[in-house]
Formats: structure tokens, sequence, C-alpha cells
């Protein structure tokens, strides 16, 4: 069984924490013993293994088959992303997800198709693609079909009969019942969970992981993040009315960068390379251990983190790099406390403490704030250049290294990770001017 795991984040300073561009040495500040907290760190990989991305491999007429071998693929294995969410398709392009997991590690989150009358083939299919080589299953994650309260038009009781069967078919066959199941996804986040749960109630019992589709179109920590008007927080509250506890994955995120509508306004390839690493912390935050990107090549939708010669946008290369900096595979460990403390303008500053399993500590820091002016059109957005904030880290030793990664606004990664903007050795206080997008302080505590 595919393993999620799922962290409540003790955040001290009330804010996730946002790193500086600049890095100054000897920093100091008003910082007491009192200031210093202990904090628990997170596997680095967790952050890494959070990325997911939308494919289409299964569209024929499309650049998803027409380019695979010399865009589609290549791209998908130079991410590092290590999970795809994709409908089957024939025996060809099945096999290319058989070669994506096998050969490079990326599996497929599977959606049954809209009909919702092929239970059966698919399973059928899952259990042959599985069976290829039953230690490096093909498909780890299953969910139903797509957004049916917009595409069977709010029809509840139709839900309800469907999830039935969807349920009984996967987990009614040893083959298929460990994989997990994922709820239905809605595109309402406001309304569709709720009113599916007063037709349906509870199907918790029925269902693995929740399942929301969040676009906002907003800035990550916005009050209004989980999209239709409503706060992230609210819409898992939501959603959880048919799923109680199940803990969830977010099937569907991301960001438009052109013909925004009414709730969802676009950013510019900017902000989208701004917000990506900065939503997948936050989602971490709330307990949601997975988020697939939408989606990869660019279409009429511009959602796409390439464009359609395959050259990256920002948003990919931000992405990239982030995955690539946080990577660090292998079997579990215990990770360690860091005692620490942050002085300075601390106001919406947003942190994360992470450690790879070499005992390096990796704190990401932030903004928490709105990167995007989008006036009052839904089109009519801006660059918002947030000034960055000073502030002071500081050890209760002196670390043999420090070193800071601008992940979202770098060269892309050399072979051995991102090229550090800046590197100071044996100190144990260090200022640093926060952005309005992540860095990454790694910490080597080892003299």
């Amino acid at each position: 069984m595919v393993k999620l795991r799922f962290y409540a984040v003790i955040n001290y300073w009330g804010w996730v924490l946002s790193l500086p561009a600049s890095f100054v040495a000897n920093g100091q500040s008003t910082i007491t013993r009192q200031d210093f907290k202990p904090v628990k760190a997170i596997m680095s990989n967790i952050a890494a293994d959070a990325v997911g991305v939308n494919t289409h491999l299964n569209f024929d007429n499309t650049l998803y088959n027409k380019h695979y071998e010399d865009i589609i693929k290549p791209r998908l294995i130079e991410l590092g992303v290590k999970h795809i969410r994709d409908h089957l398709g024939g025996p060809g392009v099945n096999a290319r997800y058989a070669d994506l997991a096998h050969n490079y590690g990326i599996k497929l989150l599977l959606i049954n198709n809209d009909s919702g009358d092929d239970l059966d083939s698919v399973k059928n299919e899952v259990k042959t693609l599985n069976n290829i080589d039953r230690n490096r299953p093909v498909v780890d994650m299953i969910e139903p079909a797509n957004e049916r309260d917009v595409g069977w038009k709010n029809d509840w009781g139709k839900l309800c009969v469907y999830m039935n069967s969807f349920t009984k078919t996967f987990k009614g066959d040893k083959s298929t019942s460990t994989i997990p199941l994922l709820g239905p996804s809605f595109a309402n986040t406001r309304e569709s969970a709720t009113s599916l749960a007063k037709v349906c109630g509870d199907i918790s019992r029925d269902i693995d992981f929740g399942n929301l589709h969040a676009y906002s179109g907003l800035y990550p920590e916005s009050p209004f993040g989980g999209g239709w008007g409503i706060s992230f927080d609210s819409a898992m509250e939501r959603y959880g009315t048919i799923s109680l506890k199940k803990p969830l994955v977010e099937s569907e995120t991301g960001y438009k960068m052109s013909e925004g509508m009414q709730g969802h306004p676009a950013v510019s390839q900017r902000a989208a390379a701004k917000y990506s690493p900065r939503l997948i912390l936050s989602r971490l935050q709330r307990g949601v251990s997975r988020l697939y990107f939408y989606q990869l090549i660019n279409a009429a939708e511009d959602f796409g983190m390439l464009n359609d010669d395959g050259s990256p946008r920002l948003q990919y290369t931000s992405l990239k790099n982030f995955i690539h900096l946080m990577a660090d595979e292998g079997p579990d460990f215990t990770t360690g406390t860091l005692k620490y403390a942050l002085g300075g303008n601390t106001q919406k500053i947003c942190q994360m403490l992470f450690q790879k399993r070499n005992g390096i500590y990796m704190l990401v820091i932030w903004q928490g704030v709105n990167g995007s002016d989008n006036g009052t059109k839904n089109n009519d957005y801006r660059d918002v250049d947030n000034p960055d904030q000073s502030i002071v880290l500081k050890l209760t030793q002196k670390a043999a290294s420090i070193t800071v990664y601008k992940p979202s606004f770098n060269n892309l990664p050399d072979g051995n990770g991102i090229i550090p903007v800046a590197i100071v050795k044996n100190r144990s206080a260090v200022r640093l001017s926060v952005p309005d997008h992540v860095l990454v302080v790694e910490i080597n505590i080892k003299k």
C-alpha cells in the first residue's frame, strides 16, 4: 500500500517563514533565551515526494502523444517528480505508464473514465499493469470519475450508487484491494461535498483518502485559498462531511496564466513560480501530503509548466529546483530536533524544518503574502514586488556551515542540486532578508 505521511506542524511564530535573498553573516537582534524553541524536523523527502503532476498521455491528437519521446518523457524525468495523474489509454499508452514506473519510479494515480460504467475493465487493466512486476506497481492510487458534480450536474443519487460500485469493484478483488482509493473530486469546493453528504451521508468507510480540487488563483496562504470564496481550511472541513477524518490528497491544483475567470484569476508566470513551492509547504502543514499540479504542458487552458515547444516556464524550473533540493530517497529514519530562534521583522514569516538522512537540517522560509495584484478584472494581473523582510536566525551552537538556496529563481540544477546564493562557516547567527518566495537554509551542525 502506498505510504502517505501526515504531520501537524507547530509554528512557534504564528506564520510560516520566508527566507531572504541576501545573506549577511554575524546578524544581531534582540533574541532572548526564551525565544529559542526546539523544533522537530520532518524528513526532507516528504516535501519532494508531495509533488505530482497531471498529464494527458491518453489524448492521441495532442503534444502528449505526438511529442512524448522528445518532450513529455524527458521533461517528466528532468522535473524529478515521482507521481502523475491520468486515465488509462490503449496498449501503447499503458506501456508508457509501465515504463515510467519501472524505470524512473514515476507511478500513476489512475482516474476512472467519466462514463462511470467501465469499472470492471479498468480493474482488470490495473491488475495487468501491476502484475508485470509486483515489486514495482504501476498504479499506486485510484480515484473515481473526475468532478462528477459538473459532469453529472449534481445528480447526487447517481454519484452515491457509483461510489458504492467503485469501492466494491476495487476492494472486492484481492489483487486490487490494497491500492488506496480516493474519494470523489469536485469542481465546487464550497457546496458539492456537503450536498453529497445530505444524500449519501458518511462515505469514509468506502475510501482511504479525501480528494480536493482547491483552485483559487490566489496566493497559498490567502484566506480564500480554498476556491469558491472560502479558505482552504473551510474546503477541508466541508469535504470532511463525507470523509470524516480521512487524510486528504489534492489531485488537482495549480495556477492559470491567462484567461482568468470569475473566482479564479490568472497570474503571471513569475507569480506561479513564487507560489508553487509555497503551495506544497502550506498544504503539508495542513495534512495534505500529496498534490498534483495541473498540468505538465500548456494547452488552451494555460495552466502548463511547459510551453508548447517543450521549453520550461518559470513554474517548471521553480518546482524542479525545489524537488531536487529536497529529494532524499531512502528508508524512513528518525529525525532530530533543532533549537533555534528568529528575531527581527517576523510578521507574516512562514517556516518548516526538514532534515536529510545525513543529518543536515533544511529550514525553509518565506513570506506568506500576496505576490500578484489582480486589480478589478480576472486578467488584469500585475506582479507585486514585496520588499524583503530582515530577520536574524540564531542557533544555540555554531554551525559548521550554513548555506542558503533560492530555488524559485535560480539557475537550473547542475546535476548535484542548485547553486547556493550564500555560504558561511562556523557561525551561530546570520542575518537573512526574506523574500515572498521560498528560501532554503541548509544548516550543517556537525563539525
